[in-house]
Parts: C-alpha cells; structure tokens; sequence
C-alpha cells in the first residue's frame, strides 16, 4: 500500500534546517522506503493579513 506524508517548514535557514532534521529522523524511525519526493511553495496566512512563505514536502512511500 502506498502512503504520503507532509511536512511544512518556514522558508528560513533555520527552518529548512529544521525540516531536514525532522525529515531524515522520520525516514529513519519508519524505516520507510520512499517512492516519490515533491516539494512545492506558498503562502501560510497568520492572524490578521500579514503572509509568511512556507515550502511543503510530500514524501509517497511504501512502509515495511
């Protein structure tokens, strides 16, 4: 069966580094063997008007 799982994360130094972390820990307490990678960009609305760019990671994968 093939799943997906997101991730989000600022579009910051430390916020791509953090998703990385985050990422490679996923990958590697799942044990997951990933299919197909997408990364796409846009836009995360906070309170009030202002925007705040994000980047999105879907990982489609088969687990074990």
């Amino acid at each position: 069966m093939i799943k997906v799982k997101s991730f989000l994360g600022k579009v910051t130094h430390e916020g791509i580094y953090q998703m990385d972390n985050h990422i490679n820990d996923w990958l590697k307490d799942n044990e997951v063997t990933p299919l197909q990678i997408k990364q796409s960009f846009g836009m995360e609305r906070l309170r009030g008007e202002s925007e705040e760019p994000v980047v999105i990671i879907t990982v489609w994968y088969t687990a074990p």
